[in-house]
């Protein structure tokens, strides 16, 4: 969870970790005790987020994937569509599900609405990621194929994405005024994306991420 280091101590069943002697540290092959899965194992975060860009600055050029899904998938949207709801109503949370017509990034857009929704959201959009997170695991495991989906809240994901590219286009002219790096506050991995791709264009500055694990940020540097 979130990539920490974890010390752990392995040890043969019934017999207490005190009488283990130096020779019983030796590698030895035994039954593998049944334990409960642990449903929420994530994957560590990626580290390799960093804008490359070579000195003198070029113009990105972007080419379109052509793997994208243009169309909704039916059997996807029917499978998130119960398994959001399910987790929803297990919430007792006065919120709605609902569909977008349109997708977004070659992702089935599900919109949640009502009194509570925004109890969703969560501390920078936290609460809303791990609901989105956990959607696509269950409907991805269910299915046997990758589930593109998106979950938002009455557009917090649309009115975060321009509050964070005003940010960072801000930041750069302060870069390219002082000609000092400026450290941004750490972000999730989706909001560092929206700051590199927003500045991704901009020849007098260069953004990297830095950190780890939850104090991962990006910093935009000047070129000179």
């Amino acid at each position: 969870m979130g990539g920490h280091p974890a010390e752990i101590e392995v040890y043969i069943i019934g017999q207490p970790i005190d009488a283990v002697s130096d020779e019983d540290e030796a590698p030895k092959k035994i039954a593998k005790p049944k334990v409960a899965r642990n449903q929420n194992k994530r994957k560590p975060p990626q580290k390799r987020e960093t804008v490359k860009k070579s000195f003198p600055k070029k113009k990105i050029e972007r080419k379109i994937d052509e793997n994208i899904p243009t169309e909704k998938d039916p059997e996807v949207e029917e499978a998130v569509g119960k398994i959001l709801s399910n987790i929803i109503n297990s919430t007792g949370l006065d919120t709605d599900v609902y569909v977008r017509d349109q997708m977004e990034e070659g992702s089935i857009v599900f919109e949640l609405e009502g009194k509570d929704s925004g109890l969703l959201i969560g501390r920078r959009g936290e609460t809303l990621s791990s609901i989105e997170y956990l959607v696509r695991l269950i409907a991805s495991k269910n299915l046997d194929k990758r589930a593109n989906v998106m979950i938002d809240v009455e557009d917090y994901k649309l009115r975060r994405k321009e509050k964070l590219a005003s940010i960072a286009s801000n930041t750069a002219e302060k870069v390219i005024k002082t000609g000092k790096r400026i450290s941004l506050e750490p972000m999730s991995a989706s909001d560092r994306r929206i700051i590199h791709m927003t500045l991704a264009d901009n020849n007098q500055i260069d953004t990297q991420s830095r950190g780890e694990g939850l104090q991962r940020k990006v910093v935009i540097n000047p070129i000179d």
